[in-house]
């Protein structure tokens, strides 16, 4: 048994970007549900990298600690299997959680969108883009289209967006943040939930890379004959105490 026992031995590994990492990226927080805890498909994101943080920490264990009346090659057959197991299923869990996610941003953008009502009338693009440039300064043409937002005129403002830049004497970055300061005002909570969906939309994807790193770490020195090189290193080991 003291033999088998030696032959076991496999030390826990140590996966930088994981769940042992401070701010690991195999974590249910990474979700930040705590933001949006109605949310299905973010509620989906975190049960999945959760299933694969308590999966990846019992096969951990396992590795350490075989069960006494496990051969070194069953042991080591144990968390092949393990790790094969959880593979399978946080392959499933986590392509249906990202295909949510995906789903619910496009969802919420194209209904923000829909708020919006950013339709442009090119019928009153000539006079609309005329009474822009009939103004003396571009602090005034601000201010008009301001106004514009202010008094809800989307239709005005989807106008401006159709038509090329120059012709509205408008600076670029005044112009190119008017659709989002229309989004921010007709659906503050929609662009909130939206902005965070992309963040953890780009958390997940790196969660799925390590969970890969993971597995194939706690996977490492169990491959078949790996006991034999295990159980002679640690026979020299104990001869040389000796």
């Amino acid at each position: 048994m003291a033999d088998i026992q030696l032959s076991n031995q496999i030390p826990n590994v140590f996966v930088e970007g994981a769940f042992h990492a401070p701010n690991g990226y195999i974590h249910a927080g990474q979700m930040e549900l705590e933001k949006f805890p109605d949310n299905a498909a973010l509620k989906s994101a975190a049960e999945a990298l959760g299933f694969a943080r308590s999966n990846g920490e019992s096969i951990n264990k396992l590795r350490a600690n075989p069960h006494e009346d496990h051969m070194p090659q069953q042991h080591d057959r144990a968390i092949r299997e393990s790790c094969d197991s959880f593979e399978r299923s946080f392959n499933e869990k986590f392509d249906n959680a990202k295909a949510g996610l995906v789903r619910e941003l496009a969802a919420v953008e194209a209904g923000i969108a829909e708020k919006a009502g950013l339709k442009p009338n090119m019928a009153i693009a000539n006079l609309t883009v005329g009474t822009l440039q009939s103004l003396k300064s571009d602090g005034e043409r601000m201010k008009a289209v301001t106004d514009l937002l202010e008094d809800g005129d989307h239709e005005t403002l989807a106008t401006l967006m159709a038509v090329p830049r120059f012709t509205t004497m408008l600076p670029r970055d005044f112009l190119a943040g008017l659709r989002e300061r229309v989004f921010h005002k007709v659906d503050p909570m929609g662009v909130a939930l939206r902005d965070h969906l992309k963040v953890v939309l780009a958390r997940f994807d790196t969660a799925g890379t390590e969970s890969v790193k993971m597995v194939n770490a706690l996977r490492a020195g169990t491959e078949v004959g790996a006991w034999k090189t295990r159980g002679a290193e640690a026979a020299a080991r104990a001869a040389a105490r000796r």
